[in-house]
């Protein structure tokens, strides 16, 4: 079950949008939400938290940044209160990918706005969705740069390839699909053993959905462009609002590498996609 929902609050054009996400749906399944913002500089400076005295040179640099933080905060109590949905706000001294990453071992499900290149924040990783999926240990949903409405029960469009980071997804989305208008649980079939594999295995799934109460209509297709794009295009022909993916990475020195259907959904997506790594 999803108890408390972690959201990302900030001063970016899309956190309205992205608030008013978190908020239904934690409203929806009685969740706790839980706004966190980043002061925007690394734990390290602060490991204590932050405290400069009022007009030292410290204080000149980083109260600006505190006090973006409060006013985001600010608006996130505003839109949750406006929803009636129970919440707190937290200040965290970190950046944002860390900081997030951090919050989320006390979370059931993080939520995070899709990369917008037109827009770049103070306290914003590159490519924090990919850095929080594949390093937060929880599921995280991606809520398009388009903004769309608060969370609503909707078609889910669930993709499957029997590995490890598919099942963890299913798993994760359970309460969502639980309370959606239809669950089509597809498989993209490249080749003849991956189609029956599939057919083989869907009298398990059907036993393991009803067990929660969910009963899907299973879609097997071959792979006809790259497994991203043959995704979402099939999100659309359902009429899905909401993508369930299994996600692949590995990390590389510093940095995390994201398998290429993984990207492109993260890229354009035009519609929440809940990832687990």
């Amino acid at each position: 079950m999803l108890k408390t929902i972690l959201v990302h609050v900030d001063e970016s054009v899309h956190a309205p949008a992205r608030i008013r996400y978190a908020a239904a749906l934690a409203h929806a399944i009685g969740a706790h939400l839980v706004g966190a913002a980043m002061f925007g500089v690394s734990r390290s400076v602060f490991p204590h938290g932050y405290d400069s005295r009022p007009g030292t040179l410290s204080a000149s640099y980083f109260k600006p940044l505190a006090d973006n933080a409060a006013r985001a905060l600010a608006a996130f109590e505003q839109i949750a209160g406006e929803m009636g949905v129970r919440h707190e706000k937290r200040f965290v001294c970190d950046q944002a990918d860390d900081g997030l990453a951090r919050m989320a071992r006390f979370a059931d499900l993080v939520i995070v706005s899709q990369d917008d290149p037109s827009e770049s924040m103070p306290d914003m990783a590159e490519r924090l969705p990919e850095y929080l999926i594949l390093s937060c240990a929880r599921p995280v949903i991606v809520v398009p740069r388009s903004d769309p409405l608060p969370w609503h029960s909707q078609k889910v469009l669930v993709a499957w390839d029997g590995g490890k980071e598919a099942s963890f997804a299913l798993s994760a989305s359970l309460p969502l699909l639980r309370h959606s208008t239809g669950v089509v649980l597809v498989s993209l079939a490249g080749r003849d053993p991956a189609e029956d594999e599939f057919r083989a295995e869907q009298s398990d799934l059907k036993h393991f959905l009803a067990r929660h109460h969910v009963t899907p209509h299973m879609l097997v297709r071959d792979a006809w462009n790259d497994t991203g794009h043959d995704l979402l295009a099939l999100a659309r022909e359902a009429g899905c609002g909401m993508l369930v993916m299994g996600c692949y990475g590995h990390g590389r020195f510093r940095e995390l590498c994201m398998g290429g259907a993984s990207r492109t959904v993260l890229a354009d997506a035009a519609i929440p996609v809940l990832f687990a790594h």
